[in-house]
């Protein structure tokens, strides 16, 4: 899942519980820190993914490798 996926799942998750404020009171966040969330401002850091059910995970890739 990507951030943008995130912040959509998050902004549902807002909507259905009415309001960004009362998603961040029922989950024990500010209101600022989910609006600067949603606007891509910072990342979901653990409350908001535990809220949302998620947790986050880092995946390493090699690079690419230009031909000589």
């Amino acid at each position: 899942m990507t951030e943008d996926q995130v912040r959509d799942l998050l902004r549902r998750r807002c909507q259905e519980v009415g309001s960004q404020q009362a998603w961040a009171e029922l989950h024990g966040v500010s209101a600022p820190y989910v609006s600067d969330v949603l606007k891509g401002k910072r990342a979901p850091a653990d409350a908001i993914l535990a809220g949302l059910g998620l947790a986050r995970t880092t995946i390493y890739h090699p690079r690419e490798t230009q031909a000589a």
